[in-house]
């Protein structure tokens, strides 16, 4: 575990979240960088652009730049959040997007995300902690402990 993915004491809920998916990312593939809180340019807006999970890698010789933002919401994350996170991937020239929620999504938020083409962006419901007492065996793979 890298040193931004370390847990400590003190951090707030969100963070936690964060770095929970972070070390997931990292886990998925060893053959790409992955960086926790980081700053990219706003290649439109020439402002600074605050990233949860920051993944580089290499495809056919060229970098590839997979941004993804993390939702640790009590409530389902609705359409105005994933217009702004469409809206900072063409900001940061970003290839992929990856959106990650703690309680899901609306049916208008998930009908904008399946008709997004470019960038292309997938979305996950990800939770961190023991799972619910009955759940199904299915419903584990989105739980990490």
């Amino acid at each position: 575990m890298t040193r931004s993915a370390e847990r400590t004491p003190t951090d707030p809920k969100w963070r936690v979240y964060e770095k929970a998916v972070a070390e997931y990312v990292r886990q998925l593939d060893p053959g790409v960088t992955v960086e926790h809180d980081q700053r990219l340019p706003g290649l439109l807006s020439g402002r600074p652009r605050q990233i949860d999970v920051l993944v580089r890698g290499k495809l056919v010789g060229e970098t590839i730049l997979i941004v993804w933002e993390c939702k640790d919401y009590a409530r389902a994350v609705g359409l105005g959040t994933v217009e702004e996170f469409i809206s900072k991937l063409v900001d940061v020239g970003a290839n992929k997007g990856v959106l990650i929620a703690s309680c899901g999504f609306t049916e208008a938020a998930i009908r904008r995300l399946e008709n997004t083409a470019q960038p292309r962006v997938n979305a996950y419901v990800f939770r961190v902690g023991p799972p619910p007492p009955k759940a199904r065996y299915e419903d584990l793979d989105n739980w990490l402990d």
